[in-house]
């Protein structure tokens, strides 16, 4: 029996029994066999809810509350805790060392609390898969809060402030296969800011200030299977930006900056792309997106911008008289 079985067993066999049906006040818990779990949403809730926490809990959510501090000492007490869900919540700060404790941690969600800041080294001390820092104030991150090893594969940084892609900050994440970095400020994808993730599947980037994109782009990710783009300002594509990725299945470009495709830029293995509300311009350089639309039926009804006589009109119901094209 290898050591960390053994310590597992041995945990389990101090907790299982202590407080093991209790249930701290303004929470609720739901036990089974093999996991415990206490949810506290309660809006009075201002202290850390230690009095009853069942020894053996393994998923903890505390949630819309006024938490303002959490400590090492506080999660000491549930040495099983595999998640842990503190959304909505008034924690300012947090302990360097604030997971020490917890070998069995995976997964971690701070949203939407008051942290601007995380000290360094805060991620290194539980083998986290899953990390969400959605909604705050972050504009920087700090390279040392994850450590070179990292086994995360969600990572979730939507909402905040960033103005440039973290590049080296996520650099040792190898095994990434979920980015959420919609929401922020971005005006640009680094040439080879993706290389080092080969794993990566699904790309968030919507809701940026994403002006152009370079042909390499994505040239590294062959995993990708979604990509979303939505929200942002592009006025262009490069023909071949997407065409490495033969595993693409959905790209989102809706209410972006685009009067017209160059043609090649959806010679792509999916029919699955998004493609509303952008400017389009119905003269003859949307004839590669017409017949995208009528040839491949591409699952998406875009509407012309201009010319006026042709405002609204759906594309793929347009003749090629009106586009200006010879008959």
């Amino acid at each position: 029996m290898n050591s960390w079985l053994m310590h597992a067993l041995a945990v389990m066999v101090v907790f299982c029994c202590r407080d093991a049906l209790s249930c701290p006040k303004r929470c609720t818990c739901h036990f089974s066999a093999k996991t415990a779990e206490v949810v506290c949403p309660d809006a009075g809730l201002s202290h850390f809810p230690g009095d009853g926490l069942p020894g053996n809990t393994t998923s903890l959510t505390i949630q819309f509350t006024n938490l303002t501090v959490l400590t090492s000492q506080h999660l000491k007490a549930i040495p099983l805790l595999g998640e842990l869900h503190l959304p909505g919540n008034k924690l300012s700060s947090l302990q360097a060392d604030l997971l020490k404790d917890l070998r069995y941690l995976h997964t971690i969600d701070l949203t939407d609390n008051e942290l601007q800041e995380l000290p360094a080294y805060v991620f290194h001390h539980a083998p986290l898969l899953n990390l969400v820092l959605k909604d705050k104030r972050i504009s920087s991150i700090h390279p040392d809060w994850l450590p070179i090893n990292s086994s995360l594969t969600w990572l979730d940084l939507s909402g905040n402030h960033l103005m440039k892609f973290p590049m080296a900050q996520l650099q040792s994440l190898s095994h990434l296969k979920f980015l959420h970095l919609s929401q922020n400020k971005l005006e640009e994808l680094p040439v080879g800011c993706l290389d080092a993730h080969f794993a990566l599947e699904r790309l968030h980037l919507d809701q940026n200030k994403i002006q152009s994109l370079d042909v390499k782009a994505f040239g590294r990710s062959a995993n990708l299977t979604h990509i979303f783009l939505q929200k942002n300002r592009l006025d262009s594509l490069p023909p071949t930006v997407f065409q490495e990725l033969k595993r693409l299945e959905y790209v989102d470009l809706r209410e972006n900056r685009l009067q017209f495709l160059s043609p090649g830029v959806l010679d792509i293995n999916t029919n699955w792309v998004e493609l509303t509300f952008n400017p389009w311009h119905c003269d003859t350089k949307i004839e590669y997106l017409w017949r995208k639309l009528t040839v491949e039926s591409l699952q998406s009804e875009p509407k012309c911008a201009a010319p006026e006589s042709l405002k609204d009109r759906v594309i793929a119901t347009l003749t090629r008289k009106e586009m200006g094209l010879p008959e």
